[in-house]
């Protein structure tokens, strides 16, 4: 019997490949497959569950409007941390200057601005502004200058062993490629820490923006991204296993966690 894509899926999600509760499964044992169709928010729950089970102390750096974290299961232990302080994060800070002390941090969820500045147009940058920190970026033709300061920070806060889990997409500006993959990946190399995985992501609703600047497409629609598996070793296997499991944040819990300088 041969099955449509539609069907294939139906089947592998209904008998082994995704749990009830968002994780990915199989048989018996946690796996996690390099290909995800889906949001962010259950690929994320795929992602602790695959990674970091047991992960105590989880900070978005760049939270913003906590959009990816919307039915998330792991959303409520996620401390937020974003500089613009109208977006109510719990903490206002900058990806590059964070409050943590050195080596207390398990995980960091790094969701940079995707576009630099001079991406949007005149119509969509209000848009972009508003829901994904566009205009407070970069004015070059790529965001690669943000990645070695946030790395920087990054290796300082992070346990031996921590990770950062990096949302990263190419994209087409000012007629080239823009190879955002690779310019963070150096980046990593450089800081000491080391690129582990890689996820693809293909958002069923991806690559619906339209562009009034071209006529004609020279390029693939781009309906992917890319999330990035860091870790703080040398090494891509931990060595250390004793991450102790953290209820969900309760009333006050930020200011009796002992992390901040």
């Amino acid at each position: 019997m041969i099955l449509d894509f539609q069907q294939q899926q139906a089947v592998e999600t209904d008998s082994w490949r995704v749990g009830g509760d968002g994780a990915v499964r199989g048989q018996g044992e946690h796996s996690l497959e390099s290909v995800w169709i889906g949001k962010d928010n259950k690929l994320l729950d795929a992602m602790f569950e695959f990674y970091a089970p047991n992960a105590e102390l989880i900070i978005d750096v760049a939270c913003n409007a906590r959009r990816m974290w919307k039915g998330s299961q792991w959303g409520e232990r996620v401390i937020g941390y974003d500089r613009d302080p109208e977006m109510k994060p719990d903490v206002v800070a900058e990806w590059h200057s964070l409050p943590n002390k050195d080596q207390t941090v398990d995980i960091l969820v790094y969701d940079p601005p995707h576009l630099p500045d001079a991406a949007a147009s005149l119509m969509s940058l209000p848009s972009y502004e508003k829901y994904y920190g566009l205009g407070k970026g970069v004015k070059t033709d790529n965001i690669g200058e943000i990645h070695p300061p946030f790395l920087a920070e990054a290796k300082r806060v992070l346990r031996p062993d921590g990770l950062i889990f990096a949302k990263i997409k190419d994209y087409i500006h000012n007629h080239k490629y823009q190879w955002n993959l690779e310019l963070f990946n150096a980046a990593v190399r450089l800081s000491g820490m080391i690129p582990c995985d890689l996820i693809i992501k293909r958002d069923p609703c991806g690559g619906n923006l339209k562009s009034g600047r071209w006529q004609r497409a020279h390029h693939a629609k781009n309906t992917h991204c890319f999330w990035v598996v860091v870790r703080n070793s040398v090494r891509c296997e931990p060595k250390q296993t004793n991450m102790v499991a953290m209820p969900l944040r309760k009333s006050g819990y930020l200011q009796n966690l002992p992390l901040f300088t």
